[in-house]
């Protein structure tokens, strides 16, 4: 029999071990070769190890180790080619390393490579030394069993490979079970031309299937709960196949058992030459999330009708608490333009100051209910921060006078610029802080610093810093200062109990909510009695001066009106609170305005008809929206329904309702502006003013150019 038969029936036999292979290949060789020994070496690095041996008296053991240079096979490794010394006393000769250490005369070798790699010799000796050298066939002998080995190792190593992920992978999967079962997941497959589902036991136990009932295609639909459901769930299924898209689905099913549930389940189309073979999915129960979304949707619209009372509370009570206070700052303003002496004025001044303390605190609370529930306007247009600011300046330099503190104000760093924001609210920034700095600063001094950078294009960061002098805040009240109804507290002197001061405690929690509407952030660093400073980084955009200017300019213009043009107008007020009829009229009667009075809109609607039909339309009409018989708003829509001359009147609401939804009412209403009680002399005259405006200079060119 030839080398190669034998090396074939070696290689095809299924029960032998590689051991046993590699041991029957050495022995052919040896025979084969005519040399005693035949080993198979394993090399790593400085390393040498016997894989396999075969010898005439077995004295070389299998796994025994050596030192690479200590053998022949070093010359194998370094050239990585086939090494032959028929007799090593001729070649390579006492000069190589390892003559003195071994009696072998003969050497044939070649090198092993397994995926390539180099894996170590196939090597053959013999204690002779031959008469001739190697012939080219036992040279062939020996590369064809270096072949050999080489594939039979890698087979093995191929083998082990395919073993050890098989092991993995059954490890990987049954740890995919356990979570899949821990997580309440359950997997399917749907092999689309048998028709066959494959449920796992998760699934089979949320269905309440039995574990030994076995499911076709068919049956699935059976489970969903109504008929809209499973047409639709057809559909989409049957879509997912032809496309190859993933689809996710929320159904209601009903179980084995009869119980109702909800699920979602997750499919994936598997496709072979643009066609779908099979389906894998997963389906998790999400009844309980169901449960939770339609608790969640009641708690939800139990708040969101809350806050729709709390709404409507607030602006009954803006309505209630703001028409007395018109009343009673109408008839202040009133008493103190008479002659008073000066207890009198004193006195008056006081009253008027408490009935200021107490509209700032309405104000506040009603910002507030504004801003938590998302109705606070801001109203930008082009703004000059450092006008803002020095508008306030008059009225804080009479506070610091009279408490005896220094007061400056720096603006430099603001002059020349606009900015697009609502120059109230950043009024209301400033006013609240440096009523606190007063409020908190019995000597030294109160300063306003400014700083202004450019941040990115058309953009600035701007700050506003307010410093005092005053008690100072701990660092545990800096958690709070920004909370809602939360205040500062002091000690006056030691042991004594602690004072709070007044106020509602919505000041800095409102100036946060304003900072952080233009992207910026309100900061505080304070020592107890030393003072504090409040820092506000504002990000604003730059206005279009000269656009936005002339734009601001040409829609403020107004007319100033004469006392002789005025006296030709009539204006109608209409009210139901007695007091507030006083007072709107006495301030109409100081502007220069005569006026009539209608105590509804019923009675307002009629006079509007009397007036158009005497030739003498009112130039003017004020209009109060809460009114018994017939409201300002209906009244608003009858009278723009009278005639064209009707239409055009300028209404103005004069309501003590300042939540905005209101205000939307009005104007939708046909009414041309919206003024809140209560409301001082100034502030009506510039409204009276901005909307007679139009028609007395009409009036005034048509007696330049009569035409």
């Amino acid at each position: 029999m030839s080398i190669i038969q034998d090396l074939q029936l070696i290689s095809n036999d299924r029960v032998m071990s590689l051991d046993e292979k590699l041991a029957n290949l050495l022995r052919i060789g040896t025979e084969a070769l005519r040399l005693e020994t035949g080993i198979v070496s394993n090399i790593q690095g400085e390393r040498y190890r016997v894989r396999s041996v075969v010898t005439f008296d077995d004295n070389i053991p299998k796994g025994a180790e050596f030192s690479l240079h200590d053998t022949y096979c070093a010359d194998v490794a370094s050239e990585d080619s086939v090494i032959a010394y028929h007799n090593i006393d001729v070649q390579p000769g006492a000069s190589h390393p390892c003559f003195e250490k071994y009696t072998l005369k003969s050497y044939l070798a070649s090198p092993i490579h397994v995926f390539g790699e180099f894996y170590g010799t196939v090597n053959f000796s013999s204690l002779s030394p031959r008469n001739e050298p190697f012939n080219e066939l036992e040279m062939d002998y020996l590369l064809l069993l270096a072949t050999w080995i080489g594939n039979e190792l890698e087979r093995q190593q191929s083998i082990s490979n395919l073993n050890a992920q098989k092991v993995m992978f059954e490890e990987r999967n049954s740890l995919l079970n356990q979570v899949t079962n821990l997580a309440g997941v359950g997997t399917w497959e749907l092999d689309v031309e048998s028709g066959a589902v494959i449920w796992s036991g998760a699934l089979k136990r949320m269905f309440h299937v039995h574990s030994d009932r076995v499911l076709h295609a068919e049956d699935i639909l059976k489970f969903i709960a109504h008929d809209e459901h499973r047409k639709r769930y057809a559909e989409q299924f049957e879509k997912m196949t032809k496309t190859g898209s993933d689809f996710c689905y929320e159904v209601e099913i009903r179980t084995d058992a009869g119980e109702t549930r909800w699920i979602e389940s997750r499919a994936h189309p598997i496709m072979q030459n643009g066609r779908c073979v099979k389906v894998v999915g997963a389906t998790v129960d999400i009844t309980q999330m169901h449960i939770d979304k339609a608790v969640l949707q009641h708690k939800s619209d139990l708040a969101q009708n809350a806050l729709k009372a709390r709404g409507e509370f607030l602006a009954n009570m803006s309505q209630q608490i703001r028409t007395p206070i018109h009343g009673v700052q109408g008839m202040l303003e009133a008493l103190m333009g008479t002659s008073l002496n000066p207890k009198q004025l004193e006195l008056a001044s006081l009253a008027t100051q408490s009935a200021d303390t107490l509209l700032d605190i309405v104000n506040d609370i009603l910002d507030f209910s504004k801003i938590d529930a998302g109705e606070l306007v801001f109203e930008d247009a082009s703004t000059s921060f450092a006008e803002v600011i020095e508008e306030q300046i008059p009225m804080f330099t009479r506070l610091a006078e009279e408490k005896g503190v220094a007061f400056s104000v720096s603006t430099a760093a603001l002059q020349g610029q606009h900015f697009m924001a609502d120059k109230l609210r950043l009024g209301q920034v400033l006013i609240n802080l440096l009523n606190n700095a007063f409020k908190f600063t019995k000597e030294g001094e109160v300063t306003v610093d400014t700083k202004c950078v450019r941040y990115g294009k058309g953009r600035y960061r701007v700050k506003l810093i307010v410093t005092d002098t005053g008690m100072g805040i701990s660092a545990q009240q800096q958690k709070f200062i920004f909370t809602p109804f939360m205040h500062v507290e002091s000690a006056p002197a030691e042991n004594t109990t602690q004072h709070r001061f007044e106020g509602t405690g919505l000041g800095l929690p409102i100036v946060k909510q304003i900072v952080e509407h233009y992207n910026g952030k309100i900061e505080v660093s304070s020592e107890l009695g030393i003072g504090a400073r409040f820092t506000v980084t504002l990000t604003l955009d730059d206005a279009n001066v000269g656009a936005e200017e002339e734009k601001a300019v040409d829609q403020n213009t107004i007319y100033m009106p004469s006392k002789a043009e005025l006296s030709a107008l009539k204006a109608l007020i209409v009210e139901d609170n007695e007091i507030n009829q006083l007072v709107i009229k006495e301030q109409l009667k100081e502007i220069g305005l005569v006026s009539d009075l209608a105590v509804n809109g019923q009675e307002a609607v009629e006079k509007v008809k009397r007036s158009m039909a005497e030739k003498s339309p009112y130039a003017l009409i004020l209009m109060d929206c809460h009114m018994p018989v017939m409201d300002g708003l209906e009244a608003t829509k009858q009278i723009r329904l009278l005639d064209q001359q009707s239409a055009e009147i300028p209404i103005i609401a004069l309501t003590a309702n300042v939540v905005t939804k209101e205000k939307e009412k009005c104007l939708n209403s046909g009414m041309n502006d919206f003024i809140s009680k209560p409301v001082g002399v100034s502030r009506l005259k510039e409204c009276v003013f901005r909307h007679l405006s139009k028609q007395l200079k009409n009036n005034v060119s048509a007696l330049k150019d009569p035409a």
